[in-house]
């Protein structure tokens, strides 16, 4: 199973708590923003968080297993403690607090960790950590309960006391319902470890280098030394971010060696780690990864220096860029990686492809038109991704997107092509992309390239479809699908769609391609 980071934001997981509440009201007290910590004094230390437990999602409760991200406790005075953002997926900014007694600290629960007064809503949305039971088949909180962590000689802190029965869990504050999110086994380690840095004496190569994608590229940069290379921007979420491969010389050929469990920096919040996974595909064509390989496995490119290539040389193990030591959690993953030099980006861009349109004014409040956007010339270079935009047209004329109604800081004619504004107007899943529509009427859809690249501009051909013809209700009703995949509103993939807003992607059999938005609560 492929596993993909996302954030799932608290108000997103309220959705979650689909059984019957308890019927008593058993929070603490909850109803302002003052009761949610969200600024300590202290010393301040860097910490791992590790969790195992479970979340529930549409598809029924999901287990997680050794789960890590990147957080930090506060000391303060008196011997309090201060634990910042305990649970991985719940960016709740804030702290629960306990107190050091010895080797423990105990954490006394319930505890308000979230608070925001929702004006559409017209009440509040807070929740509260505490100890939750299983009782019948579902999760009840406790009305009050303490967490011990146990303390060893190396600083590391283990949950005492939880297992599946029992789990540290969020609840609703309104009712006390379980909201969908739990752990069984927690633990808080120090962290030390350094990001990969590039060395004093390295100059880094001027040359472009661009990681071969699905009709996209992104720069690379290298340094190289007698035995070394450092490549910046593998990860393509941490452009910035050092990579360091060992090289071996041949004749023609090098074979440049890439180490796991390399440390190469913080991605919203979570450390992130070189690993090596086997990919796997199953009968119906399906890809997906399980277990992670051996930590001594290296993986392996073999350089060309008459084609001017890096190529892996095992196809079937992926590089991830991965939160964890132990399971696969990534950020990015690099499937049948190629690194292509090219000396220069100039280019007309290729034609927009898979326009397709979704009428969803009555059920959704807009209609969405998604299609794809290669970032490769008609020549089958790669255009650099900075100076790439589109333009969509809405019947002949080319569309402005208001700031106010798009949620952005200023309006936009041309969209650059890397451009994230919100789950209504983005890029998600490698060249494809979507924006949405709050009105009716329209006629006909197109798209453009645009490609500024050195002081000249080059577009491709408008490509365009009427509405009436690519309703994507009409024309798609009896087609063969042939897979069907999901991606968060970041972009990412994910296997099993939890709580919240997610782009459902079908591949029919005509290799045609339709994309929904879809809730699952």
């Amino acid at each position: 199973m492929k596993k993909i980071i996302s954030a799932l934001g608290a108000a997103c997981v309220a959705l979650s708590g689909l059984a019957a509440s308890p019927q008593v009201k058993i929070a603490p007290g909850l109803s302002s923003a003052e009761d949610v910590i969200t600024s300590v004094e202290g010393e301040k230390v860097d910490v791992t968080v590790t969790t195992s437990g479970i979340t529930l999602s549409g598809f029924g409760f999901t287990q997680f297993k050794d789960q890590m991200y990147g957080s930090h406790i506060v000391y303060g005075s008196d011997n309090d403690v201060y634990i910042y953002e305990i649970f991985p997926d719940l960016p709740t900014k804030s702290y629960v607090k306990g107190v050091k007694e010895g080797d423990k600290i105990v954490v006394e629960l319930p505890q308000a960790i979230y608070y925001e007064f929702d004006p559409d809503l017209g009440f509040p949305e807070a929740y509260y950590m505490t100890i939750l039971t299983m009782q019948e088949d579902w999760y009840w909180p406790e009305e009050k309960s303490t967490l011990i962590l146990i303390v060893d000689a190396d600083g590391i802190m283990t949950a005492e006391g939880l297992s599946q029965d029992v789990i540290l869990g969020v609840a609703d504050s309104d009712d006390g319902t379980w909201i969908g999110l739990g752990a069984w086994d927690l633990s808080i380690a120090p962290f030390d470890e350094v990001p990969v840095e590039l060395p004093d004496g390295f100059e880094v190569s001027e040359n472009f280098w661009t990681a071969e994608g699905d009709g996209f590229g992104w720069q690379v940069s290298f340094a190289q030394g007698a035995d070394e290379i450092y490549f910046q921007g593998l990860c393509e979420r941490m452009p910035d971010a050092w990579v360091r491969g060992t090289v071996e010389y041949d004749d023609y050929t090098a074979t440049v060696s890439i180490a796991q469990d390399q440390y190469i920096g913080d991605y919203l919040g979570y450390h992130i780690f070189t690993k090596c996974v086997e990919l796997k595909i199953d009968d119906e064509g399906n890809i997906f990864y399980e277990d992670l390989m051996d930590p001594d496995y290296v993986f392996q490119l073999v350089w060309d220096f008459e084609e001017e290539t890096m190529v892996a040389k095992d196809k079937n193990v992926v590089l991830l860029f991965n939160t964890s030591k132990n399971d696969v959690y990534y950020v990015n993953d690099l499937m049948d990686m190629i690194l292509i030099h090219q000396d220069s980006f100039e280019g007309v861009p290729e034609n927009p492809y898979g326009l397709a349109f979704a009428d969803e004014m009555q059920e959704q409040g807009y209609s969405s038109f998604s299609f794809f956007l290669p970032a490769v010339s008609t020549e089958g270079d790669y255009l650099k991704l900075d100076d790439l935009s589109y333009v969509v047209y809405v019947d002949g004329e080319a569309w402005e997107f208001d700031a106010d109604e798009y949620n952005m800081e200023e309006s936009l004619e041309e969209i650059p092509w890397s451009f994230n504004g919100n789950w209504i107007l983005k890029r998600y899943g490698s060249t494809e992309h979507m924006v949405a529509f709050f009105v009716e009427g329209i006629s006909t859809l197109g798209v453009q390239s645009v490609y500024k690249y050195d002081g000249v501009e080059t577009r491709s051909e408008i490509m365009t479809i009427s509405l009436e013809e690519s309703a994507v209700e009409d024309i798609n009703v009896d087609k063969e699908v042939a897979a069907v995949k999901y991606f968060d509103m970041s972009g990412r993939e994910v296997s099993d769609p939890s709580c919240g807003l997610f782009i459902e992607r079908i591949t029919y059999a005509d290799g045609s391609v339709a994309s929904f938005k879809k809730i699952f609560r």
